[in-house]
């Protein structure tokens, strides 16, 4: 996997970020016939969800940052402040690594379809403002239990500066048991978790296919999850 800020690497030039982003994509398209294929899919998606993040507001996707070490986000600031000159050669080699990506999903598109038929979100809320806090829940058929998430939106400190973050953690204690049934996953929640509420809190399903494991889905599903409740939440 590449580091997040591959583009800001030296050498600063479009012509060399090419090469590297065609290498990962080639590398990444031969293992599209093999068993795990889905998290070198992931993997492409991350690279195109940080690239069109920085596009927009110089920084890369909440999970992304979560996810990077303290030395990876001091090495991402210190690149942004020795490129400072190079902001129209860096802008250039994102949004043509972009159209670049987009091209190849375009050309792979039974594979892109077959990654996004692995999980599939469903949402349960009561009314459609309410999406600044509630609960993932990943359930796979062959599971004995469901994995469970809360989340809910808050201010954290990224770089000096303040920012709104979506955090999201599981319920390892008490577990629930697999089930189709809404109902049922929402009595649980208010039997187990402090305020739960059925009008306040918007619950998120995310069903695995029997084709991964379900450590693999749940990534899956708390990555499609959290563009669910980003593209609502900024649309209140």
């Amino acid at each position: 996997m590449m580091k997040p800020y591959w583009f800001l690497e030296s050498p600063v030039d479009e012509e060399h970020k090419f090469y590297i982003l065609m290498d990962f994509l080639t590398k990444s398209k031969k293992q599209f016939k093999t068993k795990g294929f889905e998290k070198r899919f992931k993997e492409i998606l991350t690279v195109k969800r940080d690239l069109e993040s920085f596009d927009k507001d110089t920084e890369f996707t909440q999970r992304t940052q979560s996810n990077m070490t303290e030395v990876d986000t001091n090495r991402f600031y210190e690149l942004l402040d020795k490129n400072l000159n190079k902001v129209e050669e860096i802008e250039k080699i994102v949004k043509t690594s972009l159209d670049n990506i987009n091209k190849f999903l375009d050309e792979n598109k039974d594979q892109l379809a077959r990654y996004n038929s692995l999980v599939a979100v469903e949402s349960y809320c009561n009314q459609y403002h309410l999406w600044d806090s509630g609960f993932l829940v990943v359930r796979k058929s062959e599971e004995e239990f469901m994995k469970i998430f809360s989340w809910f939106f808050s201010v954290i400190t990224i770089g000096g500066e303040e920012k709104i973050a979506l955090l999201m953690t599981e319920m390892l204690d008490p577990q629930c048991e697999t089930t189709l049934e809404i109902n049922k996953i929402r009595r649980f929640l208010k039997a187990n978790t402090k305020n739960f509420s059925d009008k306040l809190d918007c619950v998120l399903i995310a069903n695995v296919s029997k084709d991964i494991d379900i450590d693999m889905g749940t990534e899956i599903g708390k990555e499609k999850s959290i563009d669910l409740i980003l593209k609502n939440f900024k649309n209140d």
